[in-house]
Parts: structure tokens; sequence; C-alpha cells
């Protein structure tokens, strides 16, 4: 994670540097759950390649607890960032509601039966990352494609959402995210996340493993949740 921590204390070193590279960053928090989904806050941040100027927007995304699979989603809030309303670099920044349907966050929960969820530092402890593959004690429960796979499996459902203002001339193709890819060049590298979930259904133990990655090209951060399956004996 050094390579992003680098590039993140040089888009904060002031106004003088050049453009700033694009760097999208897409993080879950898991709030809440039924017998069938999980349901987790999604923040979207986007610098649009601005030391001054961004995105931030916030979805429910449900999460199929068979598949993995993010199943539909409620747009939350649609904000555009300046940090530069003065003549000083603002943090936080004045905001711009933008345009577009968004929910109230509570009243989908509610409608849906979910269950608030607290995650605790306990359900991680027995995970760890060894040479890309999620391992379990001494058992390798998902491989380093298999990671990739979860991801794009919970990521990809807002593909078509971003970026929201841009056309194929705003950006090159190389600088727009698309962390969304399996098969895209370079490796990801990733750590366990500070706290999962565990949930029991009749006949299985559901661990949700918070996993945050980000690629070789520095393109962005994202976060989201491996499902490691166990079966309950009779």
């Amino acid at each position: 994670m050094m390579r992003l921590l680098t590039v993140l204390l040089c888009l904060l070193a002031g106004v003088a540097m050049a453009t700033p590279p694009r760097v999208t960053f897409s993080d879950d928090r898991i709030l809440a759950a039924t017998q069938s989904h999980f349901y987790v806050l999604r923040d979207i941040t986007d610098n649009l390649g601005s030391h001054f100027h961004g995105l931030h927007d916030q979805h429910l995304i449900e999460i199929s607890l068979d598949t993995g699979e993010a199943t539909q989603y409620w747009p939350l809030r649609r904000i555009g960032v300046n940090h530069l309303e003065t003549d000083d670099f603002l943090f936080p920044g004045a905001i711009t509601e933008r345009e577009g349907d968004t929910y109230d966050m509570m009243e989908v929960l509610r409608e849906l039966g979910a269950e608030p969820l607290v995650p605790s530092p306990w359900e991680v402890e027995d995970f760890a990352l060894v040479e890309g593959a999620l391992m379990k004690g001494e058992t390798q429960v998902l491989t380093p494609f298999a990671i990739r796979a979860a991801g794009r499996a919970q990521l990809a459902i807002l593909r078509a959402e971003y970026p929201l203002f841009e056309s194929e001339e705003d950006y090159r193709r190389e600088d727009r995210i698309d962390f969304y890819d399996l098969y895209a060049e370079g490796d990801w590298e990733c750590r366990v996340g500070g706290a999962g979930q565990t949930l029991s259904r009749i006949t299985e133990r559901i661990s949700l493993i918070p996993l945050n990655c980000e690629d070789y090209n520095l393109s962005g951060l994202w976060s989201f949740h491996a499902l490691i399956i166990e079966q309950l004996e009779n």
C-alpha cells in the first residue's frame, strides 16, 4: 500500500505541482444483512485529476450471500467537492449536491427487513494474505484470481456510473479507472481489513472478510468482502 500512500502525499503537497494523476477510491462498510443478502455503504471518491475539485458519492449496495455478486444499489448522495473556495486548501471542502435520484438509506433497510450489523476485529484474526492468496490458518481459501473475481463481482455494478461527467475527449482511456477488469495487466496488492463479520444460516457459516486492494498502475484503492462459506454438520 506504500505506493498509493506516496501518491496521496503528492496530491496533498500543494498548489505548485502540475496536474496530479487521476485517483479513484471505492470503500465498502458492512451495515446490515438478511438471510439472503448483506448490505454495504459504498463511498466513491474521484479527484478528477485535480488538486482542488472532485466527486464524493455514496451508494447502498446489496450483495448476494449465495453468489457474492452485487445485485442492486441505491444512490444516497451525489456530491461535487471544491477544496479551494478561498486561497487556501480546505478539507473538508465546500460541497454541491449533484442532480440524480437518491434514496433514504434507513428507509430502504427497513423495507428490506435487514438487521444492523457491527463488524468485529475478532472475525478476521484467523485470516491472512500469503503471496496474494487468502489463507485461513494453513488452508488456502481464495486464490489471487478468485480474489479478483470476488472484487469484480461486487464492484462492477457501478461501472456504468463512473466517471459521471467524462467523455472520451476528457481523459485518455489509460487514465480512466478500470479496476473492474479481471484480466487487466498488473498485479493487485491487497491486505486484510480491520473488522469482518460472521453470519449463520441453517446449514452454513459465512465469513465476510474485508480486503483493501490497489492495482499496479496506482489508478485507485478499493475495498470489498471475500465470502468464505463453511458447511455445518447436521
